[in-house]
């Protein structure tokens, strides 16, 4: 049996293996749902150049500046005319809160003294964090499509693209800018590609326009049938992301399971971002053993809000059908 020193040892082994592996484990959970990939991983980067990813170094909290109305200090002038000077308002801030989530790979004595050896210990490891893996990328998409109706999850999209509410502590019912457009629809055959126009026509604004569909799956089926055979083209830089795709007007249409029903959203990276503290960006802690328990314990922790600064910029079609 092994004694302190070489418990001691293995947890070393442990903690180390563990922070090597941490950028596989990033990749892994980013990079499989369209929607946490667009926000953390290969989709946003092939799309826009850059993941919708933002790391910062503290802060209470995360703010996004907002610019609301034009400048009134803008003229047509002749020769000598004097300049509008006056101050301008029309900015203010959307402040948003950290939200934590965590997840804990244990590793019991008996599994240590079972598993005795490198290798035992490293496929021991390598099992455990695929658990956590799996565990943290479940929760963490459904949380990004989400309401935050706990109070305590990401502020997801399903509360960021919506025509009410609070996001970022302003009321839509105060600030009546601070809404994107939400249409009801109904069945896809009679209205659906229609709907879609409509839509993202009205949150385009030049080259200012959304640049990805997010679906469910049977609304992306939907619309795959009412295409014709020639024109199911797909955008091969979200096929080389790994997603499957159809195009709308050019941009990439993707089906992720944790959209909530009948939902399709037009979003515009520009506006859009998955903030992340440096110091808990899926970071792994040491494995420690607790005073009461024969075993060691490992923490992997994320410190992050999914932040706009421009709700107007998106958009979402509701209760679609068949």
């Amino acid at each position: 049996m092994p004694g302190v020193s070489e418990t001691r040892t293995y947890d070393a082994l442990l903690t180390t293996t563990l922070a090597n592996y941490r950028k596989k484990l990033i990749d892994n959970i980013a990079d499989v749902y369209p929607g946490l990939s667009w926000m953390f991983g290969k989709l946003g980067e092939a799309l826009r150049g850059s993941k919708r990813l933002r790391v910062l170094d503290g802060g209470e909290s995360i703010v996004e500046h907002v610019l609301y109305e034009f400048s009134s200090a803008v003229k047509a002038y002749s020769q000598y005319e004097t300049l509008d000077t006056t101050p301008q308002e029309g900015m203010t801030i959307a402040r948003y809160s950290w939200r934590q989530y965590g997840a804990t790979i244990a590793i019991s004595g008996r599994e240590k003294r079972s598993n005795m050896g490198e290798a035992g210990m490293i496929d021991l490891l390598e099992a455990k964090t695929k658990q956590a893996e799996l565990s943290l990328r479940n929760l963490i998409s459904t949380d990004l499509w989400g309401t935050n109706a706990a109070g305590n999850q990401l502020d997801g999209l399903d509360l960021v693209v919506d025509s009410t509410g609070t996001v970022g502590g302003l009321n839509q019912s105060t600030f009546a800018w601070w809404a994107s457009t939400e249409t009801g629809s109904g069945s896809f055959a009679a209205q659906g590609i229609s709907d879609m126009r409509t839509l993202y026509n009205t949150i385009s604004f030049g080259n200012d326009a959304p640049d990805a569909c997010f679906t469910t799956q049977a609304v992306h089926e939907f619309y795959e049938d009412t295409l014709q055979p020639q024109a199911r083209y797909q955008s091969m830089k979200a096929a080389d992301a790994g997603f499957q795709n159809l195009l709308f007007k050019g941009i990439p249409v993707l089906f992720d399971r944790d959209v909530a029903s009948g939902r399709l959203y037009f979003l515009n990276s520009e506006y859009m971002n998955m903030v992340v503290h440096r110091d808990a960006n899926f970071s792994t802690g040491k494995f420690i053993e607790p005073e009461n328990q024969d075993a060691s314990v490992a923490k992997i922790l994320l410190q992050a809000n999914v932040t706009t600064n421009n709700r107007r910029m998106h958009g979402k079609l509701t209760g679609i059908t068949a």
